[in-house]
């Protein structure tokens, strides 16, 4: 499906890819910055390789600036000469409270909280954690930044599940409720194409989710 005349259009594909496991296991981790754990450099190695052999070819990888984001990032720019860039508002949703607990702890000490989280992610938020509205937008003008000035017509985007869902929400229009419902797998890429028209507008268009996991 075309959304306008060629020649009106540039089309734009975004892949966003997921960091893999951090050292430290499961854990709530958004404004945590833990390092990759092996496992973790393994899963994205494994994932972009198998992408780059089904044909896939990037012009330039941007990233969240955690750690478990930016150094993988880092490393494949470096072996592919691709430009990167770094983009503070892509880093992940910051939980608060929630900060370091692991699922079960989390459930234990805050059931309530957690609860009213999945029925309704943006009403709630956990004592100290950033507003899930605020995060949203900040995601979607990151997002569309990208687009008013890209890099590239096939751009690698190293981020974050939370990130990931809130680009379901942005391009496709999701519900945060629905989005939250999405699984985002250590590793797995999503990919959106992006079609420009001239007068910086765009109609966007969601080609997979969670492809080339790290998973062999």
């Amino acid at each position: 499906m075309m959304f306008g005349s060629p020649a009106e259009q540039r089309k734009i594909t975004l892949d966003l890819i997921r960091h893999g496991e951090p050292e430290g296991g499961v854990r709530y981790r958004g404004s945590i910055d833990d390092p990759l754990s092996e496992s973790g450099w393994q899963q994205m190695r494994f994932a972009t390789e198998q992408a780059m052999a089904a044909g896939t070819c990037w012009d330039a990888i941007i990233s969240s600036p955690m750690q478990r984001c930016q150094a993988f990032a880092s490393e494949l720019a470096q072996a592919r000469k691709l430009p990167l860039t770094v983009q503070p508002d892509l880093r992940e949703l910051c939980f608060g409270e929630l900060e370091g607990l692991t699922p079960k702890d989390a459930w234990a000490q805050y059931p309530e909280l957690l609860q009213r989280l999945w029925e309704d992610p943006e009403l709630h938020t956990p004592p100290g954690g950033e507003l899930f509205t605020e995060f949203s937008a900040r995601i979607s003008a990151s997002l569309d930044q990208i687009l008013a000035s890209p890099p590239g017509d096939h751009i690698l985007v190293v981020v974050h599940g939370g990130v990931i869902r809130s680009a379901l929400s942005h391009f496709i229009h999701l519900t945060p409720k629905d989005s939250f419902r999405v699984d985002v797998p250590y590793a797995g890429m999503t990919r959106f194409k992006i079609y420009l028209e001239e007068d910086g507008q765009y109609n966007a268009a969601l080609s997979f989710i969670n492809r080339f996991t790290g998973k062999p």
